[in-house]
């Protein structure tokens, strides 16, 4: 296998390198990243390469990755002071947190890619950052109030249950903690004021994974202190008496500056609050935390503009700040980057043209002209006379080019070599040329690499996800409103419970145990709900009038299946080699749910039956690749292919998206919309009856009646909701005799999945592409100053912009203003009262980058694909509804470049409670934050109501999802001819034993409601002392009241027997009746010795063919009646 860095050991470009020599111009991408790579591993000694901009930065990186893996970090820092001072982004600031870790604990060099105003920007010392890494072990003095302040200090948040790095969470006699250094969070149970054991546990399951008996805590901050706090606050505190004759309102700026202040001395570590970093005595740069390494500029001659302007911007975002009394006036949050960077001697490669002076690598740019498969092979066995060729490509298309060999009796080994690296394009050196599969197959490289521990994260269940004030809905009761876990003491017993407020103040205390009677209440955003009236029979009455419904539709949906399975349709046949050659020019990864839509779809297209399968998937979560590897197993089989578009532009989109992936195979595809002139139309619904066109992809105009198909095989459809009757009606029709396919951007519920199974074909996609970039999410006041930075700076990168407003009287109004405000812009304008030509032009005009800023109102929301479009500004975005959002927001982020989405309110206006909540969760509206996790509720219940009708979506509001999918679920089972299985209650209950949970160890009432849950589900002694262990882990030594829960169980599930009639508990006495059965067949004598030998205080009776064993209540009766049962379920 070739050695590159061998290879480039003798390289012009790398020798000047490595001897810090003479400058490099005129470098490719693939040079620059070879000739880095090359320096690198020869010389083993960090290198610092500043890229002119945190984009490039990000590209090197990527390209950088494969060659180096570990080797290479990523270092960058937001550069607008504005944005970050609003909303930093959690995974860049991790990210930022995790190299300058690497750089403290690790003394291996490295290579570091970076970019300008990441490297002036002040940071803590590394002497002062080593300072702040808790180093933890088994045995140490150390109180769990010590360690919770430590981690406040180090800039930790605390949270009820780990869900992301840099946070922790404190109960019972454990804290959890997730460092950003570590693939897994670090559990640390503590006995008294000492560590009594650590160890690493899964996020997901919560369960430890492995026993350490050290570990380290980095600081997750960078506003970290290693002086006494004072006399930062005195230099603070100097330069504001300074400020006092210069102040436009002096009193003004004390009470900012003493807010601030008084944060930090809290630890409360706002993003805005990093400008205080200049008053602290050691501050640093990121050149700093190494002392033996090359500093690199690569940049081009564009770079050194584009950072004074960055600089200009922020220079303005700090005179603003201090003419409006919100900063001091000694401000200064970065260095000058030219003064920082000549200390280190730094050594320039330049991106731009070759000159005569300059050093030049011999690494070559190769052509490889796009050929079929077997002129593929010619043209390798061509150059392999003359040359060494080297092949980067995947197995699925090693496997491909082998089977080419192989058909022309030739071995692919006999002329290549292969390399495992991941190159992104191929190369000549000298007599070597290196070829990937974009040179061989026509296939884009994705140069994308974004692995997020925010990954890792908890995505709870939305149903079980209860917060006081919530909305429930009790089985027998109908809908009230949450209002937390109460515990009551009855007769010197505590018992937990429910509690819930009905109409007219009602209130229902459910115990615990019955929590499978409540459930919590889900319907679409905006349904008002109204609470139910306890004792009145009107709730009843709703659920049988809706059981009713629901037995209908489970009736017509298991009909409509088995009408299907009888109807008769094209078996295809199964793959062959250029179905293989086809799935391996996919440039991207599959994920695991598009490998199992795509094995599904195939299985079902393989069947002498007509396909009707529905495959539901988030935006970009790659459905349109699942789509095009069905079309293309259809045209193998000389089958045409129709893809039905709701929009003219999405039906352009698609059809450019086929034929950039078809490109290379013998297919010809045709679109069929409005902007196809007449006589075009005709053509092509001429050669479309003569069997000419393979795929045709367009609006409705497709299933109109004059365009007739020579021999149709599979329709795809996408969106079949936002279709009218007319277009529905035909779509059936097809649905009898051919395969169909609807795709939909809105997922349903996975309870709704289950249910329908064996009634309708349904296929998810829940998994995001794994390199797919996150959309940096911001939620911001409106600030007309931000709003021109983050438009100017996308349109410095080539961008477009979609700003989001949605009042058409006004909205002309912004688009002037917009105008004004960014004059090198050019501004269209979008909204729902144009008609639908005017629309599509303007998006059509838009897609084609006449204009770079579009003005619109929710006419984005759905399908439109905008790959240049990285940039969203959504004004007023408390008034929308948290799903709406989350599609909207999902119009950018369509491309390898970061996406940026502003979510913009008006700061002075009067919200209502509703608002208020919703931009609450707004703020958290991450990818794993609640506010996704709200968005997506919602979203599956807008899937729900499309997928099953608009009556039903009725319902749901009406009854609620949970509910409703229960009951559906019932009844398809019920037409199924399936029995449930119900978990069966225990007959004979405990209520003597005084077992609950008490707040001060759980004060999480959706802990206290999982706890009960898993009890209830446990059916054997192995799962109960299993999950006691699970409990321990997770909390510590549990109190006596919670074991008490567990012997309580252990009772239960001994008393629940057949051989048991009955459990009595009186005043006095407690009796275990035995069934006529047991007693008429166990062996008395061993029985009543064994009973004998527990305690002569039990007394036996023998009572109509039973026997009766007699517990008083005296000291340590409850062990004796544990005891007896163990005696009764062992004979």
């Amino acid at each position: 296998m070739i050695n590159f860095y061998q290879l480039l050991e003798k390289d012009p470009a790398v020798l000047a390198l490595n001897e810090n020599i003479e400058k490099i111009n005129g470098l490719t991408e693939t040079e620059e990243t070879l000739v880095l790579a090359a320096s690198f591993h020869q010389q083993q000694k960090t290198k610092i390469v500043i890229k002119g901009n945190m984009y490039s930065a990000q590209q090197l990186y990527y390209r950088l990755y494969p060659l180096l893996k570990d080797d290479v970090l990523l270092f960058t820092m937001e550069e607008s002071l504005r944005v970050e001072a609003v909303a930093a982004s959690p995974s860049m600031y991790a990210n930022q947190m995790e190299v300058l870790t690497t750089l403290c604990l690790e003394d291996e060099p490295k290579v570091i890619i970076t970019h300008p105003m990441a490297v002036i920007r002040y940071l803590p010392k590394k002497e002062t950052f080593e300072k702040r890494i808790l180093n933890l072990s088994v045995s140490q003095r150390y109180s769990m109030n010590s360690l919770k302040n430590d981690l406040i200090k180090s800039g930790y948040k605390q949270t009820a249950r780990i869900d992301q790095p840099l946070t922790f969470s404190l109960r019972g006699g454990v804290i959890d903690v997730f460092s950003i250094q570590d693939e897994k969070p670090i559990r640390i149970e503590f006995f008294d004021d000492e560590i009594d054991s650590i160890r690493y546990f899964d996020i997901s399951t919560q369960r430890t994974i492995k026993q350490v008996k050290e570990c380290k805590i980095v600081p997750a901050s960078l506003l970290i202190f290693d002086e006494d706090f004072s006399s930062f606050e005195q230099r603070v505190k100097a330069q504001l008496k300074k400020d006092k004759k210069k102040a436009r309102n002096f009193w003004t700026l004390k009470d900012n500056v003493e807010r601030d202040i008084n944060y930090l001395k809290n630890n409360i570590f706002e993003h805005y609050l990093y400008r205080y970093q200049c008053f602290k005595e050691n501050i640093a740069s990121l050149l700093d935390y190494v002392t033996d390494k090359q500093v690199i500029i690569s940049t081009d001659d564009d770079a050194r503009a584009n950072l004074e302007l960055i600089i200009e911007e922020n220079c303005e975002y700090i005179n603003e700040l201090y003419s409006n009394d919100l900063a001091l006036n000694y401000y200064s949050v970065f260095d000058d980057f030219y003064r920082v960077i000549e200390k280190h001697n730094p050594y320039h490669i330049k991106s731009s043209f070759f000159s005569l002076d300059s050093i030049k690598s011999k690494v070559k740019m190769t052509y490889f002209p796009l050929l079929p498969l077997d002129k593929v092979v010619e043209e390798i066995v061509r150059l392999a006379k003359r040359n060494k060729i080297v092949l980067s490509i995947n197995n699925a298309q090693k496997e491909l080019l082998e089977n080419a060999f192989s058909d022309e009796k030739l071995k692919l080994e006999e002329y290549v070599e292969f390399t495992d690296v991941e190159l992104f394009e191929g190369f000549n050196y000298e007599d070597i040329i290196v070829l990937t599969a974009k040179e061989l197959f026509g296939v884009k490289i994705v140069k994308g690499r974004y692995e997020n521990k925010f990954k890792e994260a908890i995505v709870l269940e939305s149903y079980t996800d209860l917060k006081i004030g919530d909305y429930v809905v009790h089985n027998q009761h109908g809908i009230g409103k949450y209002e937390g876990i109460v515990t009551k003491e009855i007769q010197n017993k505590h018992r937990d419970y429910l509690q819930i407020r009905y109409r007219d103040d009602d209130l229902l205390l459910v115990p615990l145990e019955q929590f499978k009677m409540v459930r919590k209440f889900l319907a679409a955003e905006g349904v008002g709900v109204r609470l139910s009236k306890l004792g009145s029979k009107s709730w009843q009455r709703s659920k049988n009038k809706i059981q009713a419904e629901v037995d209908d539709i489970a009736e017509r949906l298991v009909e409509l299946y088995s009408a299907r399975e009888e109807n008769i349709g094209f078996a295809f046949s199964k793959d062959d080699e250029h179905t293989r050659k086809f799935e391996a020019n996919f440039p991207y990864q599959l994920t695991e749910d598009q490998k199992k839509a795509i094995a599904e779809i195939k299985y079902d297209m393989e069947q002498p039956r007509p396909m009707d399968r529905l495959l539901c998937g988030d935006v970009g979560f790659g459905k349109t690749e699942v789509a095009m590897v069905a079309a293309f197993k259809a045209v193998k089989d000389l089958k045409q292919v129709a893809y039905l578009c709701p929009t003219t532009i999405l039906s352009l989109q698609h059809y450019n998206t086929f034929v950039d992936r078809f490109r290379g195979f013998p297919v010809k595809i045709r679109l069929l919309n409005r902007y196809v002139v007449f006589s075009q139309q005709k053509q092509i619904i001429k050669e479309l009856k003569e069997g000419k066109i393979d795929i045709l992809i367009g609006t409705h105009r497709i299933i109109s009646n004059d365009v007739k198909f020579a021999d149709l095989g599979l329709l795809i459809i996408d969106e079949e909701q936002r279709f009218g009757v007319q277009a529905k009606e035909k779509i059936k029709e097809y649905k009898k005799s051919i395969d169909v396919l609807s795709l939909s951007a809105t997922p349903i519920p996975r309870t709704l999945q289950m249910s329908l199974v064996g009634v309708m074909s349904l296929s998810q996609l829940d998994t995001a592409p794994q390199d797919r970039m996150p959309i940096q999410t911001y939620v911001v006041e409106k600030n007309d100053s931000l709003i021109r930075e983050v438009i100017s700076r996308e349109l410095a990168r080539n961008g477009q912009v979609f700003y989001l407003y949605n009042n058409v009287s006004n909205i002309y109004n912004v688009a002037r203003k917009i105008s004004t405000m960014v004059p090198n812009a050019t501004v269209a304008v979008g909204h729902g009262k144009m008609n639908r030509e005017e629309i599509e032009d303007v998006m059509y005009r838009f897609i084609n980058k006449e204009f770079n800023i579009l003005i619109c109102t929710t006419i984005i929301e759905t399908g439109i694909d905008i790959p240049n479009v990285n940039t969203i500004i959504i004004e007023d975005a408390d008034r929308f509804g948290l799903a709406q959002l989350y599609q909207i927001r999902g119009r950018v982020g369509r491309s390898n470049k970061v996406a940026y989405a502003y979510l913009m309110y008006h700061g002075n206006k009067q919200l209502s409670e509703t608002a208020t909540r919703r931009l609450q969760a707004i703020k958290e509206f991450t990818e794993l934050g609640s506010g996704y996790k709200i968005a997506m509720r919602d979203l599956t219940i807008r899937g729900a109501g499309d997928l099953l009708g608009e009556r039903q979506a009725g319902f749901i509001n009406t009854i609620g999802m949970s509910l409703y999918l229960e009951m559906l679920n019932k009844a398809i089972n019920k037409q199924k001819g399936i029995v449930e299985e119900e978990i069966e209650e225990s007959r004979n209950r405990v209520s003597e034993i005084d077992g609950y949970i008490p707040g001060q160890f759980v004060n999480e009432d959706l802990e206290k409601i999982e706890i009960y849950q898993k009890l209830a589900l446990i059916k054997n002694k192995k799962e109960l002392v299993n999950y006691q262990k699970e409990l321990t882990d997770y909390y510590g030594k549990l109190p006596t009241m919670i074991n008490n829960l567990f012997e309580k169980k252990r009772l239960e599930l001994m008393l629940n027997t057949n051989r048991i009639a009955s459990y009595e508990e009186y005043e006095k006495e407690n009796r275990i009746v035995l069934t006529a059965e047991y007693s008429s067949t166990i062996d008395g004598v061993k029985f009543f010795e064994r009973i004998s030998k527990i305690s002569n205080e039990i007394d036996l009776e023998y009572k109509r063919n039973q026997i009766i064993l007699i517990f008083e209540k005296k000291k340590n009766y409850i062990n004796r009646i544990a005891e007896a049962l163990e005696v009764i379920n062992d004979l």
